[in-house]
């Protein structure tokens, strides 16, 4: 029921009390009974357009609805936003372990964007460019050790080439045995190649970053070696490491901008 309709409602009410004044005397009334239920009917009627005059309108509803919409909109960000917050502390807690090794390491973590369908060795994107300081070559780890080194840079992003690219090549060494050789990425898998004859590495041996070239901060975490092998070619016998940090399950890393010994090259 319109409004209009409402107040017309509203008016024959009071033109109905008007007549009862007139017309009702005491228990002598000049108004039949039938008058009596007619005037109560009406009544009832102008109380529910009362009723509908104070109701808000549709239009007013809707504007109602469309405020709600928005608020909930801004809660549903403020969560999301507290949620990434939480996200990027609690990824900075798991790095402070690689900060405590080297205080030099100037880190930038940032989430994966995407896997690259495109790259046969589980290079990814990562959410960190040039304008947090991210170069060409720059070394890339995760909370386990090594993943890889930026290979391209945008303003906001970087794509990351890992240790399973034949093009990476890291100089390594073994924690146990400081045994050294060259760390590079063959037939899928990461291989450390270049060893001495009389090496003594070992299966389980741990394999770490030898510092060396000014690219990569020495002592990272890279791998365990899981089998040794002979070239057939030359003869020459490599180790096969396993990454400690799984290159296809990466969701977060952190590119490494600075370190202290950061481009000086080693004789």
């Amino acid at each position: 029921m319109s409004r209009r309709n409402n107040r017309k409602i509203l008016l024959l009410t009071l033109i109905t009390v008007v007549l009862m004044g007139v017309f009702s005397v005491g228990e002598n009334a000049l108004l039949p009974s039938g008058w009596n239920a007619l005037t109560g009917g009406v009544f009832r009627l102008s109380a529910d357009a009362a009723a509908a005059l104070s109701a808000p309108s549709y239009g007013e509803l809707q504007e109602e609805n469309e405020r709600l919409r928005a608020e909930n909109s801004v809660l549903r960000e403020q969560v999301a936003d507290m949620d990434a917050l939480r996200d990027e502390n609690q990824t900075l807690w798991e790095y402070f372990d690689l900060k405590k090794l080297e205080p030099s390491l100037e880190l930038k973590p940032a989430f994966v964007l995407q896997q690259s369908a495109l790259d046969d060795f589980d290079g990814f994107a990562l959410g960190a460019g040039s304008a947090l300081g991210v170069k060409v070559n720059d070394a890339v780890v995760t909370p386990e050790g090594l993943v890889g080194r930026v290979a391209t840079v945008d303003r906001v992003s970087c794509r990351v080439k890992t240790l399973l690219s034949p093009g990476l090549k890291v100089a390594v060494t073994d924690s146990r045995t400081q045994d050294s050789g060259i760390l590079g990425g063959r037939d899928g898998e990461a291989v450390m190649s270049r060893l001495a004859e009389d090496h003594h590495i070992a299966v389980g041996d741990l394999i770490l970053t030898a510092g060396t070239g000014g690219v990569y901060p020495a002592r990272l975490i890279v791998g365990t070696v899981r089998e040794l092998r002979t070239d057939p070619y030359d003869g020459a016998q490599y180790a096969v490491v396993e990454p400690a940090a799984d290159p296809e399950s990466v969701r977060e890393a952190a590119v490494i901008i600075g370190f202290s010994a950061k481009g000086v090259t080693n004789p």
